[in-house]
This record gives C-alpha cells, structure tokens and sequence, in this order.
C-alpha cells in the first residue's frame, strides 16, 4: 500500500498510535512508581532484619546462661548428645522469640568453631518446615555473608536474589567471653510483596488482552480497508460514467452509499439543467453574434454590390448612348466585376459555418493525427522562408468527438496568423498533452513573432475585426465557434520576451464504446 492509500486510514491509525502512546506512558509511570515502592519496602525489610539481628547478638552477650551454652557447644566433644539437643532448642527459643511476630521471618546462630548453622527458627513458614536450616540454594549465600560479616567484625546488610527468591539478609557478630564466637543471621523473603512481580502478572494480563485487542483492530481495520477501497474504486468509476452508481451495502458503508448516491443523483441533476440552461444561453449568444454578424454582412456586401451595380449602369448608358456602335465593356472593368462578385462568394461561403449545425458531424478522431495532416501540409507554403516548426505531441492519439476538417480549419487558421506574424523568419511550437483525471486534451501553438497588442485581445474573436490589409476578419470568428461547438475552448495570451500563445482544450474520450 502506498502512501495515497494510507490516507483513509489516517485518523484510525493516529488514534491507535495516540492509544498506545498513553498506554507507554502510563506503563511507564507505574512501573517507575512501583519501583520506588519496591526500594522503600526493601528498605524497610532489610532494617526489620537488621534489628532483630542486633537483637538476638544483644541477648547472646548479654546473658551469661546463653553464653555458657555457646562456650560449651564450642567445645562438643565435652558434651553429650542429650546436652547438644538441649542447647540448641534454647537457642532456637531466643531466635523464635525475636522472629515470631513478623511473617516470612527466619534465622539462626553460626558458631565459629564448629562451622556449622544452628538455633534455625522459622516460625511463620508455611510446611513442610525446613528441619536442616537455610535451604541448599541458600545455605552458601548465608554462610558467605557471615563469614565476611565475623572477618570483619561488623554487622553486614545486603539484598540477595536467585530467581525466584528475594530476600534481604542480615549477619550480626557477637562474642562469647571477649572473643567472636559466631554470628547471627536474619532474613525474610520478599519477592511476593515485590509490586513489580505482581506488575509482571498484570503486564501478562495486559498484554494479552492488548494482543487480542491490536488482532481485532487489525481484522476490523483491514474489513475497513476493502471497504474503502470498493467506494474509492466505485467513486472513480462514476468519474468516467456521470450513471454509475454505488453498490447497495450494510451497515455504516451502506448508509454512506446511499447518501453518496443520492448526492450523485443532485449533481446530475444540476448538470442537466446547467447544460439546458448553457445550451439556452449559447443559442442568445448565437442570436446576438448573428445580430451583429447580419449587420456587418450588409456593410460588407453592400460595398461589392454597389460597384457592380454602379459599373452595370455606366455599361448600360453607353450602350444607350453608342447604339451597339462601339466596345462598351472594357476588360480591366469586367476583371473589377467578377473581383468583387469572388469577394461575395467567397465570404457567403464563410458564413455558412455560423449555420452549418457541426455538432451533427462529431466523431471520434486523433487531434494528434489531424495536427500532423495540417503540418505537412502547411510547410509546403513555407519554401524561402526561414521557419521553423518543433513538434512537441505527446504520447497517445488523444480522442476526441469531432468534425476532423472543422478542426483543420481552425489548426490551419491559427497556424497561418503564427506564420504571417514571423514574416520570413522565426519559430513556431506545437505541442499537445492531455489530463486523463480531468477528462480533457491541450494543444499550444506558440510563435515568436510580433504578437497580438493586449488592447485588441478581447475584439479579435469578433466577426470582421481585423488588422490586415486583406484579411475579412472571420478567420478566429470562425475558429471559435468551430471550438465552442466541439465542447471546447480557445484563448489567446502574450508570449514572453516576444510573439503569441494560443491555447485550444477540447473534451477527452477517455474509454470508446
């Protein structure tokens, strides 16, 4: 899909995207809030681990009982394993005391000499209860960390993790007669009271459920998508055929349907009566330009006629007067007689196309072809002349209803004015193009010659105006109403530095029947 076919789809695909922007962001927001929750409750459990710890070591130096049961422990081989049991519950007893009260709590004594964990409590655990003390996975992070907490003689703080246990632990020294005996270790899981593994659960969910909303999106679009592009493609069709209508649909599209129809049905509408009322219009203009035209036909017969009549009675009274005795019609006169009837022929013969229905001629034809036909034709006129004609006709034979040599005519008359304007040297362009979406073809005649002075441009298409000494002014007259009866239209404009262009665009058959 290109980019002109995306359009359609650019608000649904602007508010997906905006969707999915704020869904980042608010992901975003949470996640970064539920990290500083999570940091404050680590936190806050690592320093429950850290007093109890101080706590139990407090109590081991503190009481000399519970000393005496470390010392002796120290010294196992002086014990027997009834005492053994026994010092190891009371110890268990003094970790319980200070962990019981907190959930998830648990810890225990390491003493040095026998390199061995003992006094584990754990009890809020949930069963089974471990019986030998820190679980294997854990027994050699614990171990680790009291050694460094006893080599160094402070109390240790740090979070450990494997997956999936997070827990903070904390290591206490304490001694047993001025010397370190051992160390006290705390801990409590907390990776089910993390907020960010339970966001896990809820990015699961979320994404699931945006997974199964982008899917129906996606269906629905591309739903949207063929029937966008059926209207589209219905849409340019009633470009070519003004009848064509809409298929009937469902739902939404149908609705649209109908009413694109019913539009189309007001456009054709208007059309015809625009074109009544053009068609009404263009015959007062043809009554007014016949008007004018009826006027200026009796000035410019009447003058022929009146020569003719005057030299017919100077003929006639010297007969009269001469009696047949003599030569009365002399040949210079009668040449001025038949010059003059020529000239009331020939503009009779002009005349005629303001009545010759054109329109009931058309056919289709190649404008492309009949320019090539006037070209050949017209640069067999130019021999001694230094003129240049560069043909410029695009691709494609540009079909058009029309009376072929009506449209000679009008190429002729133009191409001719070009030629007359260059005298004996110059340049003449000729070029043809065509717009399929607008439905029309474009010919431009340019020259270089001396151009047409802008204060005439709106008199030269009027009949018998003309600024040649031997012209009859009907010649763009003509041209016009030839143009205007094929649908089209001509004008002419300046041509920068120098010269004439003249634009002609007629109807474009787009498709043959």
């Amino acid at each position: 899909m290109d980019l002109k076919e995306l359009r359609p789809y650019r608000k649904i695909l602007l508010l997906g995207l905006a969707v999915l922007g704020s869904l980042v962001v608010v992901i975003g927001v949470l996640y970064l809030f539920l990290k500083w929750w999570e940091e404050e409750l680590t936190m806050e459990r690592k320093g429950v681990c850290e007093q109890r710890a101080a706590n139990i070591a407090g109590r081991v130096e503190e009481d000399g009982r519970l000393q005496s049961l470390v010392s002796m422990l120290q010294h196992g081989d002086t014990i027997n394993l009834a005492s053994s049991r026994f010092i190891e519950d009371e110890l268990t007893e003094v970790v319980r005391s200070e962990v019981s009260d907190k959930e998830g709590l648990e810890g225990g004594f390491y003493i040095l000499g026998l390199d061995e964990f003992i006094g584990y409590a754990y009890p809020t655990s949930e069963d089974p209860v471990p019986v030998y003390g820190p679980p294997p996975r854990s027994y050699n992070i614990i171990r680790d960390q009291v050694l460094a907490s006893i080599g160094q003689n402070r109390a240790l703080s740090n979070l450990h993790a494997f997956d999936p246990a997070v827990f903070p632990l904390a290591t206490y020294p304490f001694e047993v007669n001025g010397r370190t005996a051992g160390a006290v270790w705390v801990r409590i899981h907390i990776e089910r009271d993390l907020p960010v593994a339970r966001l896990r659960k809820v990015l699961y969910v979320a994404t699931v459920i945006f997974g199964v909303g982008f899917l129906v999106m996606a269906l629905f679009t591309l739903f949207l998508r063929g029937s966008i592009r059926s209207i589209r493609t219905e849409l340019i069709s009633t470009r070519t055929h003004p009848g064509y209508r809409l298929k009937p649909r469902g739902g939404l599209f149908g609705f649209i349907s109908r009413r694109i129809n019913e539009m189309l049905d007001i456009i054709e509408d208007e059309y015809l009566q625009r074109m009544e009322l053009e068609k009404l219009l263009y015959q007062k203009e043809k009554l007014a330009s016949l008007g004018k035209l009826i006027a200026a036909v009796a000035h410019e017969v009447g003058t022929p006629l009146s020569v003719i009549k005057t030299r017919l009675q100077m003929w006639e009274m010297a007969m009269e007067r001469l009696n047949g005795q003599e030569q009365v019609v002399d040949p210079e006169a009668m040449n001025m007689v038949l010059r003059e009837i020529n000239r009331v022929s020939d503009l009779m013969k002009r005349l005629l196309v303001f009545s010759r229905p054109i329109y009931e001629h058309l056919r289709p034809a190649s404008v492309n072809e009949i320019i090539k036909e006037v070209l050949g034709m017209m640069e067999l006129e130019m021999p001694g002349k230094q003129i240049g004609v560069i043909r410029r006709l695009g691709d494609g034979p540009y079909l058009v209803n029309s009376d072929p040599n009506s449209l000679k005519q009008v190429f002729i008359n133009v191409i001719t004015n070009a030629m007359e304007s260059l005298g004996d040297r110059g340049e003449i362009v000729v070029e043809t193009s065509c717009d399929i979406d607008e439905g029309y073809m474009a010919v431009r005649i340019s020259d270089d010659g001396a151009g047409i002075d802008e204060k005439i441009l709106e008199q030269i298409f009027d009949p018998f105006f003309t600024t040649k000494e031997t012209g009859t002014g009907l010649g763009l007259a003509i041209s016009r109403e030839i143009i205007v009866s094929h649908g089209g239209e001509i004008k002419f404009l300046g041509n920068e530095p120098r010269g004439t262009i003249c634009f002609i665009t007629l109807p474009l058959i787009t498709e043959t029947t």
